[in-house]
């Protein structure tokens, strides 16, 4: 492992988070580790947050301030851009980083052969909190290694766990700007492609759900599916029959879920034709036919456990 000192490019994009980015600054500004320079990518906020910004008298702060809005992808890239340090970490200007949470991905650097090191995270949404990847259905993560299967069945992965080589990230390109939703997810996906993956398992972040996030908007959520469909289909196929059904499967649900139960099934049912890996492919295909309230209903009556899959 590496015993050097490397330089880390934190990005930070931020639009209107007045109430939250003091905090999110704070965290950086405490880590244990202190060889870094934090970029915040101010996305042409309307409030107070580039003052918020500027009263911090920190030379390892980059503030751009952005003329118009260009989204959180487009932000982050414009971030990596202007970066100059040789390995990459992100934050959200409402998360919060522990403070050993650098160091502790630092320490497992190795320049010979070097990784995307994450860690998992605490999510809090609606009043709870979920220790993520820990649980989730259909992932049995290796500790390191080859993660490609694993994130075609689902993103376990927030962008702010991660430490990434810069050159990782000009190899792919970035961040796809013409993602509305799974951004993170769709980069995830080309560079394990190509990279390999250490997970730390331990929750060095601690994530929040809001619903002015991007992860709120249902309509994002579709046209995102769509998206990683359109674009990677090769990819679920090739792996084999039951990641593409397993996609499918979720698209479809989810479609059926925004009110498009016509699509959905269709979507359901080409999932059954890859592979059939679940009754609740059979249950939501049937219950598909039903009207979209009625489809919400009784998928959670069938779940018990809301709507979400």
């Amino acid at each position: 492992m590496s015993n050097h000192n490397p330089k880390i490019s934190i990005i930070m994009p931020v639009y209107n988070r007045q109430e939250t980015i003091k905090n999110s600054i704070f965290c950086i500004l405490n880590q244990s580790y202190t060889n870094f320079e934090l970029i915040i990518v101010d996305d042409a906020s309307t409030d107070n947050t580039s003052a918020i910004i500027l009263s911090f008298e920190d030379e390892r702060i980059k503030h751009i301030v952005l003329n118009k809005n260009v989204g959180a992808a487009a932000a982050r890239n414009i971030g990596i851009r202007q970066s100059k340090g040789d390995w990459i970490s992100f934050q959200d200007s409402d998360d919060y980083w522990e403070p050993d949470k650098l160091r502790k991905q630092v320490e497992l650097i190795n320049d010979r052969s070097p990784s995307i090191i994450f860690s998992s995270f605490i999510r809090y949404k609606y009043g709870s909190e979920e220790y993520i990847p820990r649980g989730r259905k259909y992932v049995n993560l290796p500790k390191e290694g080859n993660l490609h299967n694993q994130l075609l069945l689902g993103n376990f992965i927030a962008t702010p766990t991660v430490l990434i080589p810069k050159t990782f990230l000009e190899k792919v390109g970035g961040f796809n700007e013409q993602m509305p939703r799974f951004q993170d997810w769709e980069l995830w996906l080309r560079l394990s492609a190509y990279y390999p993956f250490i997970w730390i398992d331990e929750p060095l972040v601690r994530v929040h759900y809001t619903e002015n996030s991007i992860s709120s908007d249902m309509s994002k959520m579709i046209r995102g599916y769509e998206l990683i469909w359109n674009l990677h289909k090769k990819m679920f196929v090739d792996a084999g029959p039951e990641y593409a059904a397993q996609f499918l499967f979720s698209y479809g649900h989810n479609l059926s879920l925004a009110g498009d139960t016509r699509k959905g099934r269709r979507m359901l049912f080409q999932s059954m034709k890859y592979y059939l890996f679940s009754s609740k492919q059979v249950i939501c295909l049937g219950l598909s036919f039903c009207s979209p309230m009625l489809y919400r209903i009784m998928y959670k009556l069938y779940s018990g456990q809301g709507y979400s899959m």
